[in-house]
């Protein structure tokens, strides 16, 4: 639409197209699809979610600090496995000499990122289980009865000699009556183990918070670029000569929302050289109130909906909160609640798992994360906690709203140390108790 201004001019109206919306463009969806003559299930747009779920733990801090917390405890202070196969060391489960604790480390992570897990299962001669390998659930795909599997590094990128076929791991007590090519089929087979039974693949427990975790990835991406672009104001763009015609706007459209739309482009100016000072752009400066403060509210929003998704206190993965006044008894009390409803299920269903492969019972144990004194003294601090835990650890030490009680407190009751270890770890000057009962 086009206007004749008294001087002559003609303007028009841009009706520029909505800015993309990221958040929900960018948000890879869990549907599940069967492709024309396949049996493979794809899981999410482009056989792509599990891709996506990792870089969302790759790159957004609360998630991944929530994660790494939740493998710490899952995990425990130890972890032992009834020995299976004469040919492997006590508590090693397959000749690349993984242990069973650093396999349930990699159990927990997949199924805190992803919801499930899986194994595979390599038999001996005999048929008897001989070693046990974990598979990363990214490269795993099935049918839709979940009884044949398909493993491969690169799904975006594949062909027929890049896909392995397995079968679902069974129990099989008459190993001696199998024919040659049957034993040959089942001689490594996999067990796959999820959270839900309603679907073919798994959902995390974050699925709810997705959304909120693209947030704080895009909080932290717009801004590096007001970094990157000086802090400069956003800007409208005017053009006040004429109405170009549909097609160029469309163009003009299409360019400044690749350009200048969107959260890695925040802050910048578009330059306009005119032809003279009469049609020149009128550079239209767009201020927001209080922006700092949307954005902080806007972050802290999408954190907590992440620890709502784990119904977890930050405290427990080592973000501290301002003001929390948690004493010692509140975390325990704390720590209590979410092992009993968020850790000890996911630890029985991996016990059950290996039950379920060797057909017995307690074949593994999982010593529990200890909240009071424990761990071997000759091992040292960041070995005991694995990288989470030194993280967290990290976070407590240089936390700036935490007092000095608070932190004392934490790294008794959360970490396990004692009175003595901690003053020294804050480098405060410790003076043991004195017999208050001596006369």
């Amino acid at each position: 639409m086009s206007n004749t201004k008294p001087d002559g001019r003609v303007t028009g109206s841009f009706r520029f197209a909505a800015i993309d919306q990221y958040v929900e463009t960018y948000v890879v969806s869990p549907k599940e699809t069967i492709l024309n003559g396949k049996d493979m299930v794809q899981w999410g747009d482009g056989d792509s979610f599990p891709e996506y779920l990792l870089s969302l733990y790759n790159s957004v801090p609360t998630l991944r600090a929530v994660i790494n917390g939740n493998i710490d405890y899952i995990a425990g202070d130890d972890v032992t496995i009834r020995q299976f196969s004469e040919s492997l060391p006590d508590n090693v489960v397959n000749r690349s000499g993984d242990t069973i604790r650093e396999q349930v480390r990699d159990i927990a992570k997949d199924f805190e990122i992803y919801g499930g897990f899986a194994l595979q299962i390599i038999r001996d001669l005999a048929g008897r289980v001989a070693e046990i390998y974990h598979l990363d659930m990214r490269f795993l795909r099935t049918n839709k009865e979940c009884d044949v599997f398909y493993y491969c590094e690169n799904w975006s990128k594949r062909g027929k000699k890049d896909v392995i076929t397995y079968p679902a791991y069974m129990p099989i007590p008459n190993w001696d009556e199998l024919t040659p090519e049957q034993r040959n089929a089942n001689a490594s087979s996999v067990v796959f183990v999820k959270n839900v039974n309603t679907q073919v693949y798994p959902a995390p427990v974050y699925s709810a918070a997705i959304k909120a975790c693209e947030i704080e990835r895009l909080i932290d991406d717009f801004h590096i670029s007001d970094i990157n672009n000086h802090f400069v104001s956003s800007a409208i763009v005017n053009f006040n000569n004429g109405d170009p015609g549909d097609e160029m706007k469309k163009e003009i459209e299409s360019e400044f929302n690749e350009k200048f739309a969107g959260a890695t482009n925040g802050g910048r100016i578009a330059f306009s050289w005119n032809p003279n000072k009469e049609s020149a752009t009128d550079i239209i400066e767009f201020k927001v109130e209080d922006f700092g403060e949307r954005y902080k509210a806007l972050s802290e929003h999408s954190r907590q909906q992440i620890f709502t998704a784990f119904r977890c206190n930050p405290n427990l993965v080592g973000i501290p909160t301002e003001g929390n006044g948690f004493a010692n008894e509140q975390y325990e009390e704390s720590f209590t609640l979410y092992n009993r409803t968020q850790i000890k299920p996911i630890q029985i269903l991996i016990i059950e798992t290996y039950d379920g492969i060797f057909g017995g019972e307690d074949v593994i144990e999982i010593t529990p994360f200890s909240m009071g004194e424990g761990g071997d003294a000759s091992v040292s601090l960041a070995t005991q906690l694995g990288v989470g835990g030194t993280q967290a650890l990290m976070s407590v030490l240089e936390s700036s709203v935490m007092t000095t009680e608070q932190k004392l407190g934490t790294l008794q009751v959360l970490f396990g140390l004692d009175e003595e270890s901690a003053y020294k770890i804050l480098n405060i000057p410790y003076t043991p108790p004195t017999d208050q009962t001596a006369n």
